[in-house]
């Protein structure tokens, strides 16, 4: 009995001994950094600094580095902190350091840390040298993204043969979290864990005014936490403090520190169970120092969860859309657009993307459509894009969507992505109809899976009125009733001049209603504008507008038992604006 009960006091004992070392380990304390981009605030020895950053738990700092500014400047900064806790890194970066040439600067700044390390006392030294560099605004990013990426990572690894040399320092960089949809050309790795696989720490600026919720901080970096785990690289997660005139959801200026704060804890709390994540990270101090605080401390409550929008996912009104098909117009002649289109009474609208051009250029247009009303979804296709062996093309119209996405406003966002891809005018149709339908399925299925990856943009697509005649090879089902199933919503090429009788638009989209009724679905309707060799039957180009008009309002009525139909749209912009009246 004895020896029981003293062997049960030695497991207490034991396990009281663990708990106490565990929660004295210093490892597990998170970071709780902040950006440092005046260097010269140091010279009178940085008290204030470190003072503010006493006050509030900062154990880390990114101090950016003046190379003409006396080493022993930084020796008596860093003394102090490591006095007080904190860590500090060397912070340098330049966009041009991404560049042709930008190794010369960058290698120069790699060198000047690892000297200044290996001449300075220990508790002078820098943990960390610590990269911002954003090639992203470069004006060659715009023209060929690839190429300066390939620029990029190659000075990238010039950097870390430098650094490898002194053991001493931890290698870190920024990195934007929409990062995971660009890719090393030359390997298509996700930059992202291209970076993961070579640096000791990821500093993900994920830039939003929220944690939770829709385009929150845990929801837009989710993809990288769980790539991860996977990696050694320690994950901080960065939030702006600094304005963006604009661009107001990426920061929290102009809110009071409480709600940031509150911000972080939440982030903080969704990922404590991710053995990569090392804290939080708030840039910087000069915009942190000057926000306000609540007059008020009133208990933190969450922000609540949005609710899903119900099937279908289309607005509840009546669609009265269009097509756009040269970007140029919206680019260069908005206002005559804009004021077609409210003219005309059109909430919803497909707009085809030059990929060349900057985001910029069309946030605008969108943003005023939004304030009109009009829910824009951006377009692209071309019948090739049906075999597999152009699938790249999707991708980089999902990635430029997505990308342009991240930088809009809210109501300068796209709401989905379009496509009109008609692979039965390609010669292949003729030659090996299965291999095409085959390899359109799959590209279907792909652009379906790849946009909604962290995304909540809508997938739709054209179809043919007489493809539900074609079944599916090895899917037991037609054409149309698949696409159905994997998309949002179809566009449905009814391209005929009368609402009514036995081949007239009611009829012809009969059999694909009752599919989308049956799936949830719903569907639109196109018709056509534009003169056609097929036949006049076709096109309301020979009757003109009014006469449109008056069949397409007979739509309601006559596909009123369908839940599916959700409206018509006009092809095209450049038809319409031009039809007889």
């Amino acid at each position: 009995m004895y020896g029981k009960l003293s062997r049960m006091l030695l497991w207490v004992v034991l396990l009281a001994s663990v708990t106490w070392l565990t929660a004295f380990d210093s490892s597990k304390e998170t970071t709780r950094a902040m950006w440092l981009w005046q260097a010269e605030s140091i010279q009178d020895g940085g008290q204030d600094i470190l003072d503010y950053a006493d006050n509030h738990r900062i154990n880390h700092i990114y101090l950016r580095i003046d190379m003409e500014q006396p080493a022993a400047v930084y020796q008596r900064f860093i003394l102090r902190a490591h006095e007080n806790g904190i860590k500090v890194d060397a912070l340098g970066g330049h966009p041009k350091w991404a560049a042709e040439g930008g190794e010369v600067p960058l290698l120069r700044f790699a060198n000047w840390v690892v000297d200044f390390n290996r001449e300075s006392e220990e508790n002078e030294k820098f943990s960390g040298i610590h990269l911002d560099i954003e090639p992203y605004v470069l004006g060659e990013w715009e023209i060929d993204s690839d190429e300066v990426t390939r620029t990029y990572l190659a000075n990238i690894e010039k950097f870390l043969s430098v650094i490898e040399q002194e053991p001493s320092l931890d290698s870190a960089i920024d990195l934007p979290f929409w990062y995971d949809h660009y890719y090393n050309p030359d390997s298509q790795e996700p930059l992202i864990q291209w970076f993961m696989g070579r640096f000791d720490q990821i500093a993900l600026m994920a830039y939003r005014d929220k944690a939770s919720g829709v385009g929150g901080i845990v929801q837009v970096i989710q993809e990288e936490m769980e790539w991860s785990s996977n990696y050694s690289a320690k994950i901080i997660v960065g939030v702006n403090a600094k304005p963006m005139p604009g661009e107001e959801f990426t920061t929290f200026a102009g809110k009071s520190k409480e709600k940031m704060e509150q911000a972080l804890q939440e982030v903080t709390a969704s990922y404590a169970g991710y053995s990569s994540f090392a804290g939080v990270a708030i840039h910087d101090y000069v915009y942190w120092s000057q926000m306000t605080q609540d007059t008020v401390n009133p208990e933190p409550t969450p922000e609540p969860e949005p609710t899903p929008d119900p099937e279908p996912e289309l607005p509840t009104d009546s669609i009265r859309g269009t097509y756009i098909w040269k970007a140029e117009q919206i680019i260069n002649e908005s206002d005559q657009v804009l004021e077609f289109l409210q003219e005309k009474k059109v909430n919803f609208l497909y707009v085809r993307l030059d990929l060349d051009q900057p985001y910029s250029l069309y946030r605008n247009f969108v943003g005023q459509a939004a304030a009109m009303g009009i829910e824009v979804h951006a377009m692209g296709g071309h019948p090739s894009w049906g075999l597999e062996e152009n699938r790249s093309r999707l991708t980089r119209l999902i990635n430029y969507v997505k990308q342009y996405n991240l930088r809009a406003a809210e109501d300068e966002k796209f709401h989905g992505i379009h496509l009109d891809i008609e692979p039965y005018t390609n010669s292949e149709w003729d030659n090996n109809r299965e291999r095409v339908l085959k390899e359109w399925a799959s590209n279907i299925e792909y652009f379906a899976r790849e946009t909604k990856k962290d995304s909540d943009l809508k997938t739709s697509a054209d179809l043919a009125v007489w493809l539900d005649r074609h079944e599916l090879p090895g899917k037991d089902m037609s054409v149309t009733e698949w696409m159905i199933r994997t998309l949002d919503h179809i566009s449905l090429m009814a391209f005929r001049d009368t609402a009514e009788g036995s081949n007239g638009i009611a009829t012809v989209v009969a059999q694909e209603m009752e599919i989308a009724d049956q799936l949830g679905k719903p569907l639109l309707i196109s018709v056509e504008m534009k003169e056609s060799h097929e036949g006049n039957h076709i096109t309301f180009y020979e009757e003109g507008e009014a006469y449109m008009e008056s069949e397409l309002a007979k739509l309601p009525g006559l596909l009123a038992e369908y839940n599916a139909y959700q409206g018509y749209l006009i092809h095209s912009y450049d038809y319409w604006i031009n039809a007889k009246p």
